[in-house]
């Protein structure tokens, strides 16, 4: 069957398919990569074989929310099974599960969100796959890996470091590194778009690991390959943008907000003895997200996600979400910091019972609470989600690349619910900073 495979698909199927005698070499498959570079494309081509070969297999497909897995990576299987009509016809589409059904050997690939914490404990499966791992947190992946009699499959994009890069170690786990030059069938205007952010001379540099190196060791302030020079003339060189989405590699924004926050566990988390502290921002179709922070009385905060899901996927009320999952905040008690702009949402917490006191808000109070933020200590219990928006909270960029001072508009969630509770802390409770 003629599937327009990639170097990227050659690499996976390889990985897969190889045996220590008759048993699979690898539990884990991991694809990691820049942009363009079919990684999660040819796990979906792979996982159409193997639904087509195997008898009554289970497949399910992870994406942090269920909506943006049904919109994207499950388009994509679509997409593979209808670019070959006899294939299409035998697989049979149940829209409200979210699943494809091989008839002729009734094997079965689910899509879904692990939002839906009673289909992530629930359920039982042969392979998991995970769509961009790196928006999940450890406790959901292995809730779903213990659940998985044979593979686990992940991709991501290598923004930041996080949970899955300690199975680097493992012998049963393979990393896979793509970019788009893997990927034959990427555009060819986007291939020249990604080309137009490398800052170096092509050729003249190689990638070792998850390192740039020039001169038989990795770049530094000293030791920089030759600069690109038509890129430098037409004013497109973008070191991150390269790092990230060109070559695949982790890099650090910029324009990048906040800095120099540490990681803490939850369990020293939850032995602070100090008052926790909510924020809470409104979200329907995005995520509503709440924070916990706990001040320890000499400039430093204490962070913990509590809640991350967008109202739309809710299935009881907000006030019984908050009662079931947060049981801390106690009405008539806790300090819970909400979004202004949603004064329906504040009024129904009033209505139940909850402190909700409205944000501050008005004009420059976003770049005042920033700098509050700013000024302070932070300390965090790493979840994929919290770490993934302080990796990515960065500045807008003007046509130079140079920042400026609004916040990009995108995955700030727990980020303003954040803002919005220390900002509170300073000005009504008398924390200094």
């Amino acid at each position: 069957m003629n599937l327009n495979c990639t170097v990227s698909f050659d690499k996976f199927n390889d990985a897969y398919d190889e045996k220590i005698g008759e048993e699979n070499k690898y539990r884990q498959i991991i694809m990691v990569g820049g942009s363009r570079s079919s990684k999660s494309y040819s796990i979906m081509q792979k996982m159409m074989l193997v639904l087509m070969t195997r008898k009554k297999i289970k497949i399910t497909v992870w994406r942090d929310l269920k909506n943006v897995c049904r919109t994207t990576i499950m388009e994509d299987f679509q997409n593979i099974i209808m670019f070959n009509p006899q294939v299409f016809k035998d697989f049979r589409h149940n829209k409200t599960e979210g699943s494809f059904t091989y008839i002729p050997n009734k094997s079965r690939i689910i899509f879904d969100g692990t939002d839906n914490l009673g289909k992530v404990l629930g359920g039982a499966q042969d392979i998991s796959v995970f769509n961009e791992v790196n928006r999940m947190t450890e406790e959901v992946f292995k809730q779903v890996s213990q659940r998985t009699s044979e593979r686990v499959i992940c991709d991501y994009n290598p923004a930041s470091d996080f949970f899955i890069e300690k199975f680097r170690l493992d012998a049963r786990t393979q990393f896979i590194h793509s970019t788009f030059l893997d990927n034959a069938y990427c555009p060819p205007e986007i291939v020249l778009e990604l080309k137009r952010n490398e800052p170096w001379e092509e050729g003249s540099y190689e990638v070792v690991g998850s390192e740039v190196w020039y001169n038989g060791m990795p770049i530094s302030p000293n030791n920089q390959p030759p600069i690109n020079i038509e890129n430098h003339r037409i004013g497109t060189i973008n070191e991150y943008y390269w790092m990230v989405y060109g070559l695949g590699l982790g890099s650090e924004k910029p324009n990048k907000i906040y800095r120099g926050w540490s990681e803490v566990s939850l369990e020293l988390f939850n032995s602070l003895e100090y008052e926790s502290y909510f924020g809470l921002d409104f979200g329907t179709a995005s995520p509503t997200a709440c924070v916990e922070i706990k001040y320890d009385g000499d400039g430093t905060f204490y962070v913990y996600e509590r809640l991350y899901t967008p109202l739309s996927e809710i299935n009881d009320s907000l006030t019984l979400v908050i009662e079931n999952q947060i049981p801390e905040i106690k009405k008539g008690k806790s300090i819970l910091v909400c979004d202004s702009a949603k004064d329906l949402y504040l009024q129904l917490l009033r209505s139940a019972d909850y402190m909700a006191i409205p944000a501050i808000k008005g004009q420059g109070s976003i770049e005042v609470g920033i700098g509050i933020v700013q000024s302070f200590n932070i300390k965090y219990v790493k979840t994929a989600h919290l770490d993934a928006e302080y990796n990515g909270y960065s500045y807008t960029t003007d046509r130079y690349d140079k920042a400026t001072d609004t916040p990009h508009k995108k995955d700030d969630h727990l980020m303003d619910a954040l803002r919005y509770v220390i900002s509170y802390t300073v000005k009504y409770l008398g924390i200094k900073f």
